[in-house]
């Protein structure tokens, strides 16, 4: 839990605690149509080494069975000024990139359908001097042109794919 990340300044442990939080946000927005007023990003989100293992499974199964409708891209969600396509499309990035990140501290590999890729990209593409901006991607890693659009998308959030 103590090893290093992708992420500048997160240990195992604090990356999976923020992914908790985040999908835990993005599960509950997707179901109530708002964030948690309380703490809209989860970031006040807490867990024992033993419990982020469930609950992260449960964010991510709340996440796939709500944003899989597509009226959840509909309309607005209560809480902040961004459609819910918006939100939608950062719990994408947040699922993904995050993803990878404890796949890479922990050793393991991650297969990415090139659709699924290509997706990732548009959304990083888009949200990508904003996101440095907010300290959400670090500086771009330059990528091989003929690399896979996931890997450009890893790039360009800061994040070298090798």
């Amino acid at each position: 839990m103590a090893a290093a990340t992708p992420c500048d300044g997160f240990t195992l442990r604090t990356l999976l605690t923020h992914f908790t939080g985040t999908t835990g946000a993005f599960a509950y927005a997707g179901k109530t149509r708002s964030l948690d007023a309380n703490d809209p990003w989860g970031s006040a989100v807490q867990l024992n080494d033993d419990e982020w293992p469930e609950q992260l499974t449960a964010n991510l199964d709340a996440i796939s069975a709500v944003w899989c409708q597509q009226d959840t891209w509909q309309g607005t969600i209560q809480g902040t000024v961004m459609p819910a396509r918006s939100l939608g499309e950062m719990a994408l990035i947040e699922i993904l990139l995050h993803g990878w990140d404890v796949a890479r501290a922990t050793d393991q590999q991650v297969d990415v359908s090139d659709a699924l890729g290509a997706e990732l990209l548009r959304c990083v593409a888009e949200t990508a001097d904003l996101g440095r901006q907010v300290g959400a991607y670090g500086t771009k890693v330059p990528v091989a042109d003929n690399a896979s659009d996931f890997a450009k998308a890893l790039g360009l959030a800061g994040r070298s794919p090798n």
